[in-house]
């Protein structure tokens, strides 16, 4: 083949190859399969199955919470914790949210929590699993309460986020940083770097090359991640805003919380989502950015966290879940 030839048919094949990556993200069998407890005890008898397994192999603080005032009430809060992180996250926040009536459910994500924070469990996390748990807890959620609210944090967001795109009995999803991007790869790169994560072999990076096992704030979340867990969430993610771009919303209320220079999420693709819902008519919707000069971390929750402050963030938080 001569040179020319040759380097046409190479740069014919490269931009084939770009157009195949950049394509919007539409991964098939991430719909909701709803099947809702009946009745508090129903719903209590579905936790006492997730409960069960919270084995020994899973750290005490890590397992699922429910703070339950005995019965159903008039508002049930339904939490998903962050990537690397467990209930114990939220459990600050949560007794706030329940000291206000409501019953708070934080269920412990699939592989995480595990007491040996090396774990290389985090690995298996698939998109279809972040689906299916998603849609059990919020089943649970709506035995435990009138009204269901479902929050979530990074990868949970995306969880909350899918809900308040999926399910018509959810009454209001609060997205907080959902990671729909990352701040390495954004925008219209989002779909090429989630192709590209979930075909090469998986690495575990640390959060802090530097301090490695020795990461400053909370004690309970793994030092490192997983890329195959992100881009598994990615996908997810993919699917929340192929949907929206194509439909409303299912629940009634939405919120989407963002951190101004957040170094871990793309704020942009939160911003997309955004747009998407107010494109197709969301009426109850609400975009929050922290701003950048409180100089917060990525997890504006665990009251643990180096560069967190719940002082600021709470009182804020509260009213965006409780309104």
């Amino acid at each position: 083949m001569k040179p020319r030839p040759f380097l046409l048919a190479l740069a014919l094949l490269l931009a084939l190859a770009a157009l195949l990556l950049l394509r919007p993200l539409a991964p098939a069998g991430l719909a909701s399969h709803p099947r809702p407890a009946r009745s508090y005890g129903e719903a209590l008898a579905r936790i006492a199955v997730l409960r069960a397994l919270d084995g020994p192999e899973i750290a005490p603080e890590c397992r699922t919470l429910l703070l339950t005032h005995g019965a159903r009430t008039g508002r049930v809060v339904l939490v998903f914790h962050g990537l690397t992180n467990c209930p114990e996250q939220f459990h600050a926040l949560g007794d706030r949210l329940f000291e206000c009536g409501a019953n708070v459910f934080v269920p412990r994500v699939p592989r995480h929590g595990l007491a040996d924070r090396m774990t290389g469990e985090l690995a298996q996390l698939d998109a279809r699993e972040l689906r299916a748990f998603t849609d059990a807890a919020t089943d649970i959620a709506r035995g435990l309460g009138d009204s269901v609210t479902v929050v979530g944090l990074s990868v949970g967001a995306v969880m909350a986020a899918w809900a308040g795109q999926e399910r018509a009995d959810v009454d209001r999803a609060v997205a907080i940083a959902p990671l729909l991007g990352v701040t390495q790869a954004r925008g219209w790169l989002t779909p090429a770097a989630t192709r590209l994560v979930l075909a090469l072999p998986n690495v575990f990076p640390w959060w802090d090359s530097e301090r490695k096992q020795h990461l400053l704030g909370p004690k309970h979340v793994y030092p490192r991640f997983s890329t195959r867990a992100v881009g598994q969430t990615l996908l997810l993610g993919g699917a929340v805003l192929h949907d929206a771009r194509r439909r409303p919303p299912a629940a009634r209320a939405l919120v989407v919380v963002t951190v101004g220079h957040d170094v871990a999420v793309d704020n942009g693709m939160c911003a997309e989502l955004v747009r998407a819902w107010q494109a197709h008519g969301a009426r109850d919707l609400t975009a929050y950015e922290f701003p950048e000069s409180l100089r917060l971390n990525h997890d504006i929750v665990d009251p643990e966290q180096a560069g967190g402050n719940p002082r600021l963030t709470y009182p804020v938080l509260e009213d965006l879940i409780l309104r």
